[in-house]
């Protein structure tokens, strides 16, 4: 699969519980309440329920600080600060949506042996879309040579190893937002990226990446819906199997 630009999408937004609506409101008022720009705060008020659920109000302000102004279509912002635990960072990617973006991006931190601990997607009406991960590295991310690989990854092909020892799960009830996709294989080099290349190619969207790695076995667990913002179905379910347990072969 090859990853072009593409139109903004318009998703449709799922609804929220009283308790999930009230948190999303107060994380969302505190945000707005800790800029001054306009056009941030209008950012910080359309920003997806799922994306300001897992951030606090600092981060939703660092993220649209270096959204602002919206990125040109083959723009790419990277900037990483240092995270909560020692050699842990936050390394924030701000671009134009598309489909595949974090398949693109997981090869390049791959490449670079840089460790994903957390990602989390955002993506705005206007086609701004945000990926912040939460990465370990034994020294600050490298901004500078990560931005020029971004670029370069957009116009790449996926191509991904089969994971045939990959056991998945799908829920459509934990969340009231997102299908939850968990994914247990053994732990090796570029296995985020192998599952986020699966993904893209089944044609499902990631809005959400949790990984941790316990005894050599990796348990990874996505937030996904269809292009349209609709949980999976069992057809899209059972495309991602397909394109785990057999890879995606390389087309140019």
């Amino acid at each position: 699969m090859k990853i072009g630009f593409s139109r903004p999408r318009r998703r449709l937004r799922p609804t929220l519980g009283d308790d999930h609506r009230g948190r999303v409101d107060r994380r969302r008022a505190a945000a707005v309440r800790l800029v001054g720009e306009a056009g941030e705060a209008a950012r910080i008020a359309s920003a997806p329920p799922g994306y300001l659920l897992v951030h606090d109000s600092s981060d939703i302000v660092r993220h649209c600080d270096l959204l602002s102004p919206r990125p040109d279509p083959s723009e790419v912002r990277v900037l990483a600060t240092p995270g909560r635990t020692p050699g842990e960072w936050h390394l924030d990617v701000a671009t134009r949506d598309r489909p595949g973006l974090l398949a693109a991006f997981t090869g390049v931190l791959s490449a670079a042996a840089i460790d994903v601990v957390q990602a989390v997607l955002a993506t705005w009406d206007d086609g701004a879309a945000l990926e912040a991960f939460v990465v370990r590295s034994a020294g600050p991310p490298d901004g500078a040579v990560l931005q020029r690989a971004f670029v370069t990854s957009l116009r790449a092909p996926l191509g991904s190893q089969p994971v045939a020892d990959a056991k998945v799960t799908f829920d459509n009830h934990t969340s009231a937002l997102y299908t939850r996709c968990d994914v247990h294989a053994a732990d090796r080099p570029g296995l985020l990226h192998a599952l986020a290349v699966a993904i893209a190619t089944a044609g499902a969207d990631v809005h959400a990446a949790r990984v941790t790695t316990a005894e050599g076995i990796a348990h990874d667990v996505f937030d996904l819906s269809d292009s349209a913002g609709h949980m999976l179905d069992a057809r899209l379910q059972d495309a991602i199997r397909v394109c785990l347990r057999e890879g995606v072969a390389v087309r140019r």
